[in-house]
């Protein structure tokens, strides 16, 4: 655990990202948009479509 430490302490930010930080934060990035896509998608598709619509003159207030 103390290797580490001293591994975190003697490193230097100079205020930019390496390329591998900036592909991971793309996948990410890509994993999470596609990722809702794919919610979204499947929530709007989700619907029967063998039911027929309703009609208005259909509509009843159970008092038949």
């Amino acid at each position: 655990m103390s290797k580490i430490i001293n591994v975190l302490l003697k490193v230097e930010y100079d205020g930019q990202l390496s390329m591998t930080a900036y592909l991971i934060l793309a996948a990410v990035l890509m994993g999470i948009i596609c990722g809702l896509g794919w919610c979204f998608y499947k929530a709007i598709t989700a619907t029967d479509k063998s039911e027929q619509p309703q009609l208005p003159g259909e509509i009843g207030n159970g008092d038949q």
